[in-house]
Parts: C-alpha cells; structure tokens; sequence
C-alpha cells in the first residue's frame, strides 16, 4: 500500500475485514476519521488511518469498549492501561461465570427448590462483594 494513497471505504473493509457500516459507525462516533471526504461524500482512508481502524478491530474483538479504544487512539490513556484495565474486568467476569456455574451445577445434581436456589445465589453475590 502507498503511503500516500486514498482508498474508498469499500476497500478499507476488504482490507480491515471490518463491514462498511462497522467503519461508518467508528467515524461517527468520533474514533476513527476519514482522511478525506470528497464532495460527493464519498470517505477515503490513508494507510494510517486503516491501521488505526485495525488496531479498533482487534481491541474490539477483544471485547474492548469503544469509549476506551477512543480514549487510547486520542492519546488519553496507554495500550498497556487500556489492555491492563480489560483484563481485570474479564477477570471479574471469569470468577462470576465460575460462581453462577457452581450453584447451577448444585442445582442441577441436588435438584432443589426456588428458595434453595435464591439463597446460594446471595451467598454468591456475598462472597462476591468481599
């Protein structure tokens, strides 16, 4: 790719493997900006712009939010924080899910009752808060 090169948003797409309308939605939000729009509207990318548009795609499907993948391509906060603080909360996730499958699968083996199962899930969410 040239580096001084304009590519239509359909290539952009092709390249990122991002849909046109995933790359729209960026440039409306305020993530991404086109490095040019023509007079009929038409948005054109540079090969730095598609590399910040890979970087989006990737930390996205990372499960990144979009607010802190605009913060990090604004200059607001670091990959290594933005990646650091992501890896807590799915580390939270993590011990959630394991929580909720332990009384599911007590449930499920003891059978039990509505309140039974009430009750395990507040002890859960107790142990959660400590």
């Amino acid at each position: 790719m040239d580096d001084n090169e304009l590519y239509p948003i359909g290539d952009v797409a092709r390249r990122t493997g991002l849909s046109v309308s995933a790359i729209r939605y960026y440039s409306d939000a305020g993530v991404i900006d086109p490095t040019h729009v023509t007079e009929a509207g038409h948005r054109l990318y540079d090969v730095r712009a598609i590399a910040r548009l890979e970087l989006v795609r990737t930390l996205r499907d990372l499960g990144t939010g979009l607010e802190g993948v605009r913060r990090l391509l604004d200059g607001e906060t670091t990959l290594h924080d933005l990646v650091t603080a992501h890896l807590r909360l799915v580390e939270r996730q993590e011990r959630d899910l394991r929580a909720r499958r332990a009384v599911l699968r007590t449930l499920v083996k003891q059978g039990g009752t509505a309140a039974q199962a009430a009750l395990m899930h507040k002890l859960v969410s107790m142990s959660d808060e400590e």
